[in-house]
């Protein structure tokens, strides 16, 4: 196999593509410095399948790819092709048929690369299983750079082994022999979970025996049920039929009671009609009632007001009677006062006499005197005609009033009869109008009542109808909640039954663990002397996992035992078995490490770490002295300082030991260790709880929803059925 042709584009200092050609004998590239003939050397290297950037002398490998200079821009790919011919016929059997066979390697700037046979893609494995006992690998002596060889005068008895192999083409049956092996571990783990799943059906099948024969037990017993039920079902059919037969009669007894009935409503209604219109011809009749109580209402008030004023004048006429009598009485005692006064005066007129004889002899001396007589006793006919005159007068006068008097009282007695009836007859029409005004009131107090109550009855409906909305709408929003709930819950459900089972199994374990852990003929563990796993004591917060993990890697897989004989015991049944290797923790028999005090301003590992007490001697063991910090640059830095005394682990799961070894890295998302799987399986049991009770808080809710809704639903129909009554 020789390398004929070398073609380059884009590769570190090639812009343009470039094709090299290597002609028979030995081929010289010179040039001065600066000008690419080591970027040719390691253009073949890159396309025979290197890896490590730094024997490209590059940080890392998008390094490879034209950055760009002067006027030109970087590229996005790179792309080396070699070209071999098959001189001495030492192709692989599969292209030994061909003369040429090329090998291309490209790479993108997004991180993705391409390995192409014979412009075939391929994989990185089959480009390197060409080259592997051909003496042409990248790390093989065919390539010898600058100072390579100092280096493989100084390097390791291992890495001089790597390249005598190589040179004696055995490289490839060794990667054989290692992929082989792999395969056959697979293969015994294989086997074991076939043993494990045959014996599961084996449980299984006898479970099925049981179930058939119960089956078949049931299978009859149905055969006798059906028969009983159809024995049962003919009775009982027969039974129905006498009863329907019945149900039968009494129904068309009650469609002639319901049609007899539904006569009776018919007269009923006719009547109610009958009624309504009375009613209404009765309203009329109260109206002209009420109208005829207005009119003589009026006139009654008319007739009030008159015999008021009648009342007035006959309360004025008493009163001028009353004066009239007192009148005729004072005249009266003023007669009798002159009959007095007449009688005096004839006795003084007797007596004048007298002495008017004697005065006539006194005539001369008593002529005055006389005359003075004369002047009184006429002034005192003057009065009495006066008096007399006003006595005739009244006397007249009494008589008119008399009349007028008896004219008055016979209008009075008329007055008062009519008065008297007009009276009689308002009581009469009151009494008729407070009976019907009270009887229309009644009617108007029904219609009012009921009116209100349908009102009342409508609002309540709505009331009633919008709550039931309300509850219906909150139904359904519980409802959601629950199938939610459920779901989430059933989720959780069957991620913790494949994570039990997982865990039950051991799976992810080695193959020496799994049979030591279920494992039921190991005296120290039908003893109780086998403890579990470091894996099973461990607690650590979910940040501080992936340095744990880091640190202790396999040791999750040791297994506690309680002294050194029980894991001496474990390692004798293993080989006896056959079945893989394991590590055992001896409790009583352990050396601990790690009682140095931290840097100032760190953390001890293990101080992170939760174990029971009984087992702190494996922590201390396991993790010694391991101090964590968050990143890569501060535990290099720490190490630099003082760190060679101890392992530095960071938060990302990076452990740099004491010996300035680095391991690190990125494991993808679906790959989850065994702290991690098994804090998941506690927040599991943890959520399937939580989600239980929200399942039963959510179904009782739904249930009292329901409830209520059917409540109101009732409330609605009797409300419905009320309001039609």
């Amino acid at each position: 196999m020789k390398i004929k042709r070398l073609t380059i584009l884009g590769f570190k200092s090639f812009l343009d593509r470039c094709n090299i050609s290597f002609p028979d004998g030995i081929s010289g590239i010179v040039g001065p410095n600066g000008c690419g003939k080591s970027n040719i050397v390691d253009a073949i290297r890159w396309c025979m399948g290197e890896q490590s950037p730094k024997q490209l002398r590059g940080r890392n490998m998008e390094d490879v790819i034209f950055s760009g200079s002067g006027g030109h821009k970087p590229l996005g790919m790179a792309e080396v092709t070699l070209t071999f011919e098959n001189g001495d016929g030492s192709f692989p059997p599969s292209f030994s048929g061909q003369t040429e066979l090329s090998v291309t390697r490209r790479l993108y700037r997004s991180g993705e690369s391409e390995y192409l046979i014979n412009n075939v893609p391929c994989r990185l494995k089959d480009i390197q299983e060409i080259f592997m006992d051909t003496g042409l690998g990248n790390k093989a002596y065919s390539i010898i750079g600058q100072g390579m060889i100092g280096s493989i005068l100084e390097q390791r008895p291992e890495d001089t082994r790597i390249m005598l192999e190589e040179a004696a083409g055995i490289t490839k049956y060794r990667k054989k022999v290692e992929a082989s092996r792999r395969k056959m571990e697979r293969t015994e783990q294989n086997l074991q979970r076939v043993e494990d799943i045959q014996g599961e059906v084996a449980r299984q099948m006898r479970s099925l025996k049981r179930q058939a024969a119960k089956a078949r037990r049931y299978n009859a017993l149905t055969e006798e049920i059906r028969r009983l039920e159809l024995v049962l079902n003919g009775n009982r059919y027969r039974l129905l039929e006498e009863e329907s037969r019945k149900k039968i009669r009494n129904t068309e007894a009650l469609e002639q009671r319901e049609a007899q009935k539904a006569a009776a409503y018919s007269s009923v209604a006719a009547q109610i009609e009958t009624l309504g219109l009375e009613l209404e011809e009765k309203d009329r009749e109260l109206s002209k009632a009420r109208e005829a109580y207005e009119h003589l209402r009026s006139r009654v008030q008319a007739k009030e007001s008159a015999i008021e004023s009648q009342a007035v004048e006959m309360k004025l006429q008493e009163e001028i009677t009353e004066r009239l009598v007192q009148e005729r009485r004072s005249i009266g005692r003023r007669l009798e006062s002159l009959g007095e006064e007449k009688q005096g005066l004839g006795a003084r007129i007797a007596e004048g006499r007298d002495k008017l004889r004697h005065m006539e002899r006194e005539a001369s001396v008593l002529d005055q005197r006389v005359r003075s007589r004369r002047k009184l006793l006429l002034q005192v006919k003057e009065e009495y005609e006066k008096a007399r005159n006003a006595v005739n007068e009244g006397v007249n006068k009494e008589v008119g009033l008399n009349h007028e008097s008896g004219y008055l009282n016979k209008l009075l007695h008329q007055i008062t009869d009519t008065r008297s009836r007009l009276e009689r007859e308002r009581l009469a029409a009151r009494q008729r109008a407070e009976k019907v005004l009270k009887a229309y009131e009644n009617k108007g107090s029904a219609r009012d009542l009921a009116a209100e109550k349908l009102h009342d009855l409508e609002e309540r409906i709505a009331e009633v109808g919008s709550l039931c909305e309300e509850q219906e709408s909150l139904r359904d929003r519980a409802a959601a909640d629950l199938r939610a709930a459920e779901k989430e819950l059933d989720v959780n459900e069957s991620r913790y039954g494949s994570l039990k089972s997982l865990t039950k199994n051991f799976e992810g374990y080695e193959m020496g663990v799994r049979t030591v852990m279920k494992s039921n003929d190991l005296a120290p563990k039908q003893q109780g002397r086998v403890l579990g796993l470091v894996a099973d004591i461990v607690r650590v917060e979910p940040r501080y996992e992936q340095a744990v993990e880091a640190v202790l890697a396999d040791k999750l897989q040791y297994i506690i035992v309680e002294s050194m004989d029980d894991g001496r015991a474990g390692i004798d049944y293993l080989k006896s078995k056959a079945r893989g290797r394991g590590s055992f923790t001896p409790l009583r028999d352990l050396n601990r490490e790690g009682n140095g005090a931290p840097p100032q301003g760190q953390r001890l590992l293990r101080e992170l770490v939760t174990v029971p007490e009984k087992y702190e001697s494996v922590l201390e063991a396991l993790l010694g002295d391991t101090v964590v910090v968050d990143h890569l640059d501060e535990a290099v830095a720490l190490w630099r300082r003082n760190g060679k005394e101890r392992s530095i682990v960071t938060l990302e799961g990076d452990l740099l030991d004491r010996r300035g070894i680095i391991t690190g890295g990125k494991v993808s998302r679906s790959s989850r260790g065994i702290l991690a799987r098994k804090r998941e399986l506690k927040e599991l049991k943890e959520q399937i709880e939580t989600g239980r009770r929200k399942v039963a808080r959510c179904r009782e809710t739904l249930a009292e929803l329901i409830g209520e809704i059917e409540e109101k639903k009732a409330e609605l129909r009797d409300l419905d059925e009320e309001k039609w009554a």
